[in-house]
């Protein structure tokens, strides 16, 4: 009898900057230094289960509370807040008590590219429009649902009832995509900075969700400060006397830039507003940060003149 196809994989990569991820941050000043151990082991176990998901049932607490040495409510309690500032998807943990995102589905992808047969639920998918998960693998009939089939539109799955208890049906991959691209991006080719600015600056998708992870810490974030932090940020590196950039590294280096830097001003005592928290646990305004006389009121043409006055090392 032929052996079962293995679905998860033996290892996966890390960021190097797991551990300066605003979400991660959140979560283990919320949840203590033990937080970051419950985070991998539960990567862990995702990967080497499903691979790309993994159910939030109530054996996985105590078998992480386990591996870790911690109790099952600690990792309960670091769930909760890994799903309240999206590190897990919420919508797909919501509804179907999952614990899966769009990067673990991506980094997914990305290391079992080369394998065939592999099957996936469509409504697990964090995005069935977008995720490129569902150009290498077939569909799997989810346990709870009637039958799924595949559209022949690109990156389009829709719904409907069969008598069939399940169907396999494979995907062609769209023609532009590629390992490495994101919005149609090469991430790992280093580019001058003017191309890389005008390829970061074009990539929507990425503003978007860069704003709505800053938000947690800043809810007046708006895309305008957003470029205007950009701008800053490749006029910083051309002084420094940087001529290449590739998009991946331009993206880890802002994003480590940004946060230092408005951690820097939060903890500086002449920069923050009197009505701020001493200990910051408390979302702020940007505007508060940065002008601290004027407060919430300052205007956006104010934040932005102190934005182009940034004076910051790397």
């Amino acid at each position: 009898m032929a052996r079962p196809t293995k679905q998860g994989i033996e290892y996966f990569s890390l960021d190097v900057d797991f551990f300066s991820d605003i979400k991660v941050r959140r979560i283990s000043k919320a949840c203590g230094p033990a937080s970051t151990s419950i985070l991998i082991c539960l990567l862990c176990n995702i990967y080497r289960d499903k691979g790309y998901y993994i159910e939030w049932d109530e054996d996985l607490p105590f078998v992480v509370a386990d591996t870790i040495g911690t109790t099952e409510g600690a990792v309960e309690e670091v769930v909760k807040k890994a799903v309240q500032v999206g590190f897990f998807d919420k919508s797909l943990f919501d509804q179907y008590r999952i614990l899966t995102s769009n990067g673990i589905q991506n980094r997914f992808k990305s290391a079992v590219s080369r394998r065939e047969g592999f099957e996936y639920i469509p409504e697990y998918l964090v995005s069935v429009c977008n995720n490129p998960i569902q150009s290498n693998f077939c569909i799997q009939k989810p346990s709870s649902t009637e039958f799924l089939y595949a559209e022949t539109q690109p990156n389009r799955v829709s719904a409907c009832k069969s008598t069939q208890s399940k169907v396999k049906e494979r995907i062609s991959p769209p023609p532009h995509a590629r390992e490495g691209d994101i919005s149609g991006i090469r991430l790992f080719s280093d580019k001058s900075l003017t191309e890389c600015y005008g390829e970061l600056k074009a990539n929507i998708p990425w503003m978007e969700q860069f704003c709505m992870n800053i938000r947690l810490d800043y809810p007046d974030f708006t895309p305008e400060l957003f470029y205007g932090f950009l701008d800053r940020f490749f006029r910083k590196l051309q002084n420094e006397g940087e001529i290449v950039k590739s998009p991946k590294d331009a993206m880890s280096h802002f994003a480590n830039w940004l946060n230092i830097e408005l951690e820097k001003l939060k903890k500086d005592g002449s920069r923050t507003s009197k009505n701020h928290s001493a200990c910051g646990s408390e979302p702020v305004s940007v505007a508060e940060t940065l002008c601290p006389k004027e407060g919430a009121d300052a205007s956006p043409d104010l934040v932005k003149n102190w934005i182009d006055g940034l004076s910051i090392g790397g």
